[in-house]
């Protein structure tokens, strides 16, 4: 008979490769409490990155041939799509292996993708299986009959923001089979020492520019665009306005921002200092953080983190993020795609340093009331441990 005051995990977890997901899905395990044990089971399509940060945690790991059917033709999706079909069956041996070895309590899905790939294998066991919906598939016929179908088989799926949790609902999802649970971040130490002036003495600028910053991928959904135009503006009205765009270089936006800058004459006011390897010495270094994005953010982790080192954040409406942000309070939300909304906040914040330090201690206590990791895990650890009871 199961000891049900001890919890034990087989995981699987999308990609090989360490993006948000990876990362706060690792960030969690590694804070669960003694009497919870885990296993993640990795794709061999990676770059050990992921293993790594697991052995950081002292997390157990092992790999096997879990892929994705990608439509994209290049030579690397072409032939992950190849392994992955030609590979199904040893997959599914390693999986019930890994079962066999383990006797877990509950088959965790750090997404719906490996879910899918494993559902034939998962009619062949009675074990709980929780889902974690970070980027629901949109709504469409096609996509709710594939949930109507996987989804039978997950025992309840947990939801990083209500905004995917609607968006499950839509697909199919039983309400009473879902919960949110938000995904937290760690507080980090702050100093009241002011801001940094390393992008100053890089860009070349004054120590008394007004710096606005965003970061992330470059690709149109992410609305890197949005915020250049919304900086002409501001800059038009505050000469000490200065942007930084961070984030490795990606094309083709990358050129289409550079030939924008050049084009307005906005070399000397635009910097580019390229991949952070930790996104908190960008903060350090800016006075407003912008989430452009014109897509739906599952939640925004990069907002959170943001507003936990006191800065004021001006996010446009995109799912989850709005969840983090109180409105005018700890930060302004704004319509997608709208420069000149979006330069008005940032025009009001750099012409008003008193606003500005308010509305960023707002943001800290936000986030160390509402997402901090501590509080969330324990929250996640006792959902599982209900879920077997």
């Amino acid at each position: 008979m199961k000891d049900h005051d001890k919890l034990t995990i087989l995981a699987t977890i999308p990609s090989g490769f360490c993006f948000g997901l990876q990362h706060i899905t690792v960030d969690f395990f590694s804070r669960f409490p003694k009497n919870v044990k885990s296993h993640f089971l990795l794709t061999k399509f990676g770059n050990g990155e992921l293993e790594k940060l697991l052995n950081k945690h002292n997390i157990p790991c092992s790999y096997s041939w879990l892929g994705m059917f990608s439509r994209k033709l290049d030579w690397y999706n072409l032939r992950m799509s190849l392994h992955a079909l030609i590979k199904l069956p040893k997959l599914y041996i390693d999986f019930f292996r890994l079962q066999k070895k383990m006797d877990p309590d509950v088959l965790f899905f750090a997404n719906h993708h490996e879910l899918i790939l494993l559902y034939p294998a998962l009619l062949f066991t009675k074990r709980t299986v929780v889902c974690h919906m970070h980027d629901p598939a949109p709504a469409i016929p096609f996509q709710k009959k594939t949930f109507a179908w996987y989804g039978k088989r997950v025992n309840k799926f947990i939801a990083i923001s209500d905004n995917v949790r609607e968006r499950t609902i839509a697909l199919g999802c039983d309400p009473g089979k879902i919960e949110t649970i938000h995904n937290g971040i760690s507080i980090p130490v702050y100093s009241d020492a002011g801001r940094s002036n390393e992008f100053c003495k890089a860009a070349g600028w004054d120590d008394n520019v007004f710096i606005v910053a965003i970061t992330g991928q470059m690709t149109a959904t992410k609305g890197s665009m949005d915020l250049l135009h919304a900086f002409r503006i501001l800059y038009t009205n505050n000469s000490l306005a200065r942007l930084v765009i961070g984030g490795k270089p990606q094309e083709p936006m990358f050129k289409a921002l550079t030939d924008k800058i050049t084009e307005w004459g906005f070399e000397k006011l635009v910097y580019f200092p390229g991949w952070q390897p930790e996104v908190a010495g960008l903060f350090r270094n800016v006075d407003v953080f912008v989430l452009a994005s014109r897509h739906e953010e599952g939640y925004g982790l990069v907002v959170a983190e943001a507003m936990a080192h006191k800065l004021p954040v001006v996010i446009t409406a995109s799912g989850g993020a709005v969840e983090i942000v109180e409105d005018s309070v700890s930060g302004y939300i704004v319509p997608k795609e709208d420069p000149v909304s979006m330069a008005e906040k940032l025009l009001l914040l750099s012409t008003d340093p008193i606003l500005c330090r308010k509305i960023g201690e707002h943001a800290r206590r936000r986030v160390e009331e509402h997402f901090n990791i501590e509080k969330q895990t324990a929250i996640f650890s006792n959902f599982l441990f209900q879920v077997i009871r």
